[in-house]
C-alpha cells in the first residue's frame, strides 16, 4: 500500500512540475499543497521560475518594427518608384504602430494581430476619403466610430490588405538578422462587424445587353470594347487595360496577344521614352491568349495591331491606369442595372463558364484565362495552348441572346480620340 502510494504521490507531482513550468503561478500554489499531504518523501525540486517581463529592446541589435518596415516601404519606392501602393502601406503601417505599439519582432505574438484585427473593427470604409476625419490620430478615429455610425470596412480590406501588409513588413529582415516570425500560423477570428464580401454572380443576356449598347452609345473606346474583350478572352481586367498594340500577333492560324510583361512608353508631347511594367497579377498571366474570330471579323484586331502604343490611351493619362480603369468599368456596370454580386470581373467568369459549357478542357481553360495549373501532370508539357485548342477556342459559339452586331462598323479611331469628360453622357438603356 505504501509503495501504490509513494507511486501515485510522485506521479502526481510530476505532473506538478509540468504544470510548473508551462503555468509556474497556479503550479506554486499546488505544489505547496502536495508538499503538505506528503513530506516524508524528501525535497522536492523547485519549479521554473517565471522569466522577468521582457523589454521592448530585450534581442540585441533586433530593430524595431518600425525600422524594419520603413525599410520594406524604402525597398518598395525602390523597386516600384511611384507604385500606387506605397501610401496604403504606410497608412497600414503607421496605424498598426499606433493600435499594438513599437517593439522587436520578438516581441510580438499572435495574439497582438488578433488584438489589432478586433480594434480595427471601428476603422470606417474608405477613411482617407473622408473630411470629417482629417486630421484625427488613429485612436480618435477609432474612438468616433465606436457606435458603428460610420460602414466598417470590408472583411478583405482587413485581411488581403492590413494584416498581409503587416505580416509581409514583419518578415522583411527575417533572413538577414535570423529572428522568428511572430505572426506565422496565426489564426485570425474576425469580428461580424466586418463587412463579409459579396460572392461574384454571372452577368444576365440582358444587363449584358446594356453592358454592351451603353459602351457603344458612350463612344468611348474603352467602355465600348473592353467588356466583350473580357467576355471573349476570360482576362483580368488589368491585363486588357495595358493590351499594347506588339502584344498582337498570329499563331496556329488564330490571333493571339501576350504581354512581354514590361512596355516602352513614350511620353506624346515630349517624345521621352520610359519603361512600365505590366500589372500581371500571377506568372500564368504571361501565357498567350487566343483572341476570339468575332474580333477580326469586326475589324478591331487590325484596327489594334495599326495603333503604336497602348490601345486603350485614355486609361494611360491617369498614374494608375488599372485602377481607374476598374473604377469607370465599375461605374459602367451600375448605370447598366448591374446589383449585387454582378461586377466587371463577373465577364471574366462567364467567359470561364461558358468554356467549361462548351466542353474546353480544364488544362486549357486555365491557359486561356490565365489561372494557375492544376495538379502536377497538369504542369507536364509546354504551358501554352496547343495549335487544336486555339483553334477550337477561336470559333466558340457566342452566347446567345446577346445582341453581338452592336460591334459591327465601329468607327474606333474616333472611339480612341474621344476624352471623358464630366459633361452630359448619351441617353442610355435604362437598367
Amino acid at each position: 500500500m505504501t509503495a501504490n502510494a509513494e507511486a501515485l504521490t510522485r506521479s502526481a507531482l510530476a505532473d506538478v512540475l509540468k504544470l510548473a513550468a508551462a503555468r509556474p503561478d497556479d503550479a506554486l500554489a499546488v505544489l505547496a499543497a502536495v508538499e503538505q499531504v506528503a513530506p516524508s518523501f524528501g525535497p522536492m525540486p523547485a519549479p521554473a521560475t517565471p522569466a522577468p517581463p521582457a523589454t521592448p529592446n530585450a534581442t540585441p541589435g533586433l530593430p524595431l518594427f518600425s525600422a524594419i518596415s520603413q525599410a520594406y516601404i524604402d525597398m518598395r519606392n525602390d523597386r516600384d518608384r511611384n507604385h500606387p501602393d506605397i501610401p496604403s502601406l504606410i497608412l497600414r503601417r503607421q496605424v498598426f504602430l499606433d493600435v499594438v505599439g513599437d517593439r522587436t519582432p520578438d516581441q510580438y505574438f499572435p495574439s497582438d494581430l488578433q488584438n489589432f484585427v478586433n480594434r480595427m473593427q471601428y476603422w470606417p470604409a474608405n477613411v482617407t476619403k473622408r473630411s470629417d476625419m482629417q486630421g484625427r490620430s488613429t485612436l480618435e478615429i477609432l474612438e468616433a466610430n465606436k457606435n458603428f455610425e460610420l460602414q466598417p470596412m470590408a472583411e478583405n480590406t482587413m485581411m488581403k490588405g492590413y494584416v498581409a501588409n503587416i505580416r509581409t513588413m514583419m518578415r522583411h529582415r527575417i533572413q538577414d538578422l535570423n529572428y522568428r516570425d511572430p505572426f506565422a500560423g496565426a489564426q485570425i477570428s474576425l469580428p461580424k462587424a466586418y463587412k463579409a464580401p459579396k460572392p461574384r454572380e454571372g452577368i444576365s443576356a440582358e444587363v449584358t445587353n446594356r453592358v454592351f449598347e451603353n459602351g457603344v452609345k458612350s463612344r468611348l473606346l474603352d467602355e465600348a470594347l473592353l467588356p466583350p474583350l473580357a467576355k471573349l478572352t476570360s482576362r483580368r481586367l488589368g491585363l486588357l487595360t495595358y493590351l499594347h498594340s506588339a502584344d498582337i500577333r498570329q499563331k496556329h492560324g488564330v490571333w493571339i496577344a501576350q504581354t512581354d510583361g514590361i512596355v516602352e512608353i513614350i511620353d506624346e508631347e515630349t517624345g521621352k521614352k520610359t519603361w512600365r511594367r505590366v500589372p500581371i497579377k500571377t506568372s500564368e498571366s504571361m501565357t498567350f491568349y487566343v483572341l476570339h474570330n468575332f474580333l477580326d471579323e469586326i475589324g478591331l484586331v487590325a484596327w489594334m495591331r495599326a495603333q503604336n502604343g497602348f490601345i486603350f490611351k485614355e486609361a494611360h493619362r491617369h498614374p494608375d491606369p488599372s485602377k481607374y480603369m476598374s473604377k469607370v468599368m465599375q461605374n459602367h456596370m451600375k448605370r447598366c442595372g448591374a446589383k449585387g454580386g454582378e461586377v466587371f470581373h463577373s465577364l471574366r467568369g462567364d467567359a470561364i463558364d461558358e468554356m467549361r459549357d462548351a466542353d474546353v478542357e480544364g488544362r486549357a481553360r486555365r491557359l486561356q484565362s490565365g489561372h494557375e495549373l492544376g495538379d502536377v501532370h497538369d504542369q507536364y508539357g509546354f504551358r501554352a495552348l496547343t495549335a487544336k485548342q486555339c483553334q477550337y477556342l477561336a470559333n466558340l459559339p457566342l452566347q446567345e441572346g446577346i445582341n453581338w452586331d452592336v460591334f459591327r462598323d465601329l468607327d474606333f479611331d474616333a472611339m480612341a480620340n474621344r476624352r471623358r469628360t464630366r459633361g452630359r453622357r448619351p441617353k442610355l438603356s435604362e437598367g
